[in-house]
């Protein structure tokens, strides 16, 4: 599964810094801030298996609040360049519970987040976007994983042939 994830970050790489002014992952997260600023809002120490080769990172935490304010039970940031471009929310479900997270980020996360956001579901997944992120909810595996990454053209016209 972390390979799954580090793979998921690598492929949102292109995406890092397509408008970082004023987007945020959560309402205490904001992209682009360093690994030591997410720490300090997180108020805990990363996992033992974060790692950090220079120029990217990617520090896993327990129990941090996804963009609803719902603590998930794995988390991943990755970095670039220090600065935070993606986060995962992870959490083992079973359908029902994953029903009702799609169900709540429909009706509240642009209230939540105070931020208008276009919806698009399909099958089970849900992807929430606007001109400074982007939102994708899907499950794989018993689990559901909350992705959000910064806003790119071709990151979102990929995603949403998906949901057509």
């Amino acid at each position: 599964m972390k390979k799954f994830l580090l793979f998921m970050m690598m492929l949102f790489s292109t995406t890092v810094f397509a408008g970082t002014v004023n987007a945020k992952v959560t309402n205490k997260i904001n992209f682009g801030i360093s690994p030591k600023e997410l720490k300090n809002i997180v108020k805990s120490e990363p996992l033992s298996d974060s790692h950090d080769d220079g120029n990217y990172a990617v520090y896993y935490y327990e129990n941090i609040e996804d963009p609803l304010g719902i603590k998930r039970q794995l988390n991943s940031f990755a970095f670039s360049e220090n600065k935070l471009f993606s986060a995962v929310f992870d959490s083992s479900t079973t359908d029902e519970e994953h029903t009702k997270i799609i169900e709540d980020y429909k009706k509240n996360a642009s209230k939540v987040l105070k931020e208008k956001l276009n919806v698009k579901e399909y099958k089970g997944a849900l992807i929430l976007y606007n001109s400074k992120k982007i939102i994708e909810i899907y499950r794989m595996l018993d689990h559901t994983f909350i992705s959000v990454y910064l806003y790119a053209p071709e990151n979102l016209k990929d995603i949403l042939k998906n949901y057509e």
